[in-house]
C-alpha cells in the first residue's frame, strides 16, 4: 500500500542505530498460493485477526489499465482458497477484528475514487462511506484496532468551487462514527493509521512537509513533525504508522526523485513520547508496512525485510522468491507476500518466516 507523506534533527531519546543483516541463517517455508496464468495477479495488503488471515489485491490483463479486486482466505494448514469479492478496483488496505468482522479499501482507475468492503462470516459486501457535500469518496486506509475499526481517507466536491474534506471514522458496529479532524488536515494527504487504543496516529503530508495527527481518545490534534531535507525535486512518501508503545511510535516513509521514481532515499521517523524525529534507515530501499511479529517490530522495506528490536533495525534475509511487500503476523510468526515478477506477469507467493 502506498502512501504519500519531508535532515531531521538527531533522535534525542531512544537512537535507532543500523545494524547489518540479522539472521542469515533465517530460513522461510513456502505457501502455495492460488495463481492466476496468462493474466498479471497482484496482493497488495494482508491482515489477521481473531485466528482469520485474509490476503487481498486485483488481477488483470498484463499491461492492462483495469484490474478486478480478488480475495483470498488462508486456512489453518497453511492453504488459501480464493473468496469471492465485489469488484470495486484495486483492493489496497486491510482489517480483520475477527472470524465476523474484516474489511477491505479498493481504488478504482487512477485511483481517483474508492469504495469499502466487509465481510459478516458469510459473503463480502460493500459498505456505503458518506461525506457530506462530497461527489466522491476515496477511503486511504483501515485498521482494526483492539474491538474498534478505523477508517480514513478524502471527500471530493468536483463542482464550481472544488473542496476536499479529510475524515476519520470509527465503526460503532451498525454505522461509522465521524471524528471530525484539526481543520489543517483538509489540505494533507492522509497516508496510514495505526497504534492502540485511545492512542491513534494518522501520517500524511500537508504540502512538502510530514505531518502527523493522534488521537487521545478524545480528540484529534496535530502533534509538529519537524522538516525532512530532501533532494530537489524530491516527493515524500508515507507508507505506514505503527505503535510499540506510547513512546514508541514509526512513520514510514520514502523521499522519491520526482522525474526518477527508482531512485529513493528511505525514511524512518519516531515519536519518543514527546517529539518526532528522524531515525537512521537502513539501506533496503523505501521503508514499507510495518508487521509486529516474532516479538518485534518489521518493516517490509522495498529490496527487503528490516526487523527492529527495540534498539536496532536490521536487514533481514527475505524468502529466495524475492521481496515481501504486504504481511501479517500468523501465530506468532510473520508471514510475508510478494511477487514472482511484479514487473509485468505479477504471480505472488507467500512465505512464513520460520527462523
Amino acid at each position: 500500500m502506498l502512501k504519500r507523506i519531508g535532515i531531521i534533527t538527531p533522535l534525542v531519546a531512544a537512537t535507532a542505530l543500523v545494524g547489518g543483516v540479522a539472521g542469515a541463517q533465517a530460513t522461510w517455508t513456502a505457501e502455495p498460493f492460488p495463481q492466476r496464468p496468462g493474466l498479471s495477479s497482484a496482493i497488495s495488503t494482508a491482515s489477521s485477526g481473531g485466528g482469520e488471515t485474509w490476503a487481498f489485491g486485483s488481477y488483470g490483463q498484463a499491461g492492462g489499465t483495469s484490474s478486478t479486486s480478488q480475495a483470498y482466505r488462508r486456512g489453518a494448514d497453511g492453504s488459501w482458497a480464493e473468496v469471492p469479492v465485489p469488484p470495486i478496483g484495486h483492493l489496497v488496505s486491510s482489517a480483520v477484528a475477527g472470524p465476523n468482522d474484516a474489511w477491505a479499501v479498493g481504488w478504482g482507475y487512477k485511483n481517483t475514487a474508492g469504495a469499502l468492503l466487509r465481510w459478516d462470516g458469510a459473503a463480502w459486501t460493500e459498505v456505503p462511506v458518506d461525506v457530506p457535500g462530497a461527489t466522491r469518496v476515496r477511503p486511504d486506509d483501515v485498521v482494526a484496532v483492539g474491538d474498534e475499526v478505523w477508517l480514513i481517507g478524502k471527500g471530493y466536491d468536483d463542482g464550481q468551487e472544488p473542496r476536499q474534506h479529510s475524515f476519520a471514522k470509527r465503526w460503532d458496529g451498525a454505522a461509522w462514527q465521524d471524528l471530525p479532524l484539526p481543520e489543517p488536515a483538509n489540505e494533507a494527504t492522509l497516508g496510514a493509521i495505526g497504534g492502540g487504543p485511545d492512542d491513534l496516529w494518522i501520517a500524511g503530508t500537508r504540502g512538502d512537509a510530514a505531518m502527523a495527527l493522534h488521537w487521545d481518545g478524545t480528540a484529534w490534534a496535530e502533534g509538529p513533525v519537524p522538516p525532512v531535507e530532501m533532494p530537489e525535486n524530491a516527493l515524500l512518501e508515507v507508507n505506514d504508522v505503527t505503535a510499540r508503545a506510547a513512546d514508541d511510535v514509526w512513520i514510514s516513509a520514502a523521499a522519491r526523485i520526482y522525474d526518477q521514481p527508482e531512485q529513493t532515499e528511505p525514511v524512518l521517523l519516531h515519536w519518543n513520547g514527546a517529539a518526532w524525529s528522524e531515525a537512521p534507515a537502513p539501506d533496503a530501499g523505501a521503508p514499507g508496512e510495518f508487521v509486529h511479529a516474532e516479538g518485534a517490530l518489521w518493516n517490509l522495506a522495498e529490496t527487503g525485510p528490516l526487523r527492529y528490536d527495540g534498539t536496532t533495525w536490521q536487514a533481514v534475509d527475505g524468502p529466495d522468491e524475492g521481496p515481501v511487500h504486504a504481511g501479517t503476523e500468523v501465530d506468532g510468526r510473520l508471514l510475508g507476500i510478494g511477487s514472482t515478477d511484479p514487473s509485468y506477469e505479477a504471480a505472488p507467493f507467500a512465505s512464513i518466516h520460520t527462523g
